[in-house]
């Protein structure tokens, strides 16, 4: 199969039904930069990498594995905006190619709706691909710095998801230098590694909110930061609802506002609010807007 230029684009369950500013602002910046995409058409939920991977293995590999076949039938490499979506894709990819025997067995299945799983094609996460685009790049193309805007990264859980046991942070280390080139300086803090505490939502509150998420903003809080900086939606999710879970239940109250990557290279780019879906955030931008000189 010829390999075509660009990415087929799995913009995954959340971004398609909830975050319309995660897509408005990720498709701002590609084009920006002149990176070629297509819809992937057909896909359906990647699916998550926890429960459906704990309950049904075979189902989980082979559902992912029609997906991977829609990408592969468009000649073109996925690339994927949520950590979740890039873990089960990424891994699924490479184990079917890696074992013959399971390899068979999905395509046994998913003959039955005439597709079949080849092995053709790699799976990236956005913040690989904007790095790979270039830093130069992305750099000339900002013309509103967000000097002054102190940001703590979080990377997620899954983006640490490597083929190479000794390549775990590269796409953490790479999401920071993204952020750093928009002019905003970064902010160290204790609990970079920690889970945002969303899995844990579904079996056990306490823990996903109190013990999880709640250490996580007192830290980067504690660290100055005026923004979480995140590159998943369901992170984004977790940070925001999170916050007004932590303050009608616990009477915690951060108001630390949440941006994803694409949105804050979008902002440096100068797009305005409203364009990139800023507007909608339940946790207003307006103190990092005034830093930068940004209305609208």
């Amino acid at each position: 199969m010829v390999m075509l230029t660009g990415y087929a684009m799995f913009w995954s369950c959340w971004i398609e039904t909830r975050f319309p500013n995660i897509e408005a602002s990720t498709r701002k910046v590609l084009e920006k930069l002149g990176i070629p995409y297509r819809d992937m058409e057909g896909t359906s939920c990647c699916p998550e990498p926890f429960y459906t991977g704990l309950l049904d293995r075979e189902l989980w590999l082979t559902m992912a594995a029609r997906n991977l076949s829609i990408a592969e039938g468009m000649g073109l490499p996925v690339l994927t905006m949520c950590n979740g979506c890039y873990e089960t894709l990424f891994e699924a990819n490479e184990h079917l190619k890696e074992n013959p025997e399971a390899k068979e067995r999905v395509n046994k299945e998913l003959s039955k709706i005439g597709r079949r799983f080849q092995g053709t094609i790699e799976v990236k996460h956005l913040i690989e691909a904007l790095y790979e685009h270039g830093l130069d790049r992305i750099r000339q193309a900002v013309v509103k710095p967000l000097t002054g805007v102190k940001i703590a990264v979080h990377p997620g859980c899954h983006l640490y998801r490597s083929k190479k046991p000794e390549d775990w942070y590269v796409k953490a280390q790479m999401f920071k230098e993204l952020v750093a080139v928009t002019g905003a300086e970064l902010v160290d803090y204790k609990l970079e590694r920690l889970c945002c505490g969303f899995p844990q939502r579904s079996f056990d509150e306490e823990l996903s909110l109190k013990e999880t998420l709640n250490l996580k903003l007192s830290s980067i809080v504690e660290a100055g930061a005026d923004v979480v900086a995140v590159a998943c939606p369901t992170c984004y999710l977790q940070f925001e609802v999170g916050q007004a879970d932590l303050k009608s239940k616990l009477g915690a109250e951060y108001n630390l506002p949440v941006i994803y990557i694409a949105e804050l290279i979008a902002l440096a780019f100068g797009y305005k609010p409203g364009e990139i879906g800023l507007d909608i955030h339940r946790i207003p931008l307006t103190k990092i807007l005034e830093k930068v000189g940004v209305t609208g």
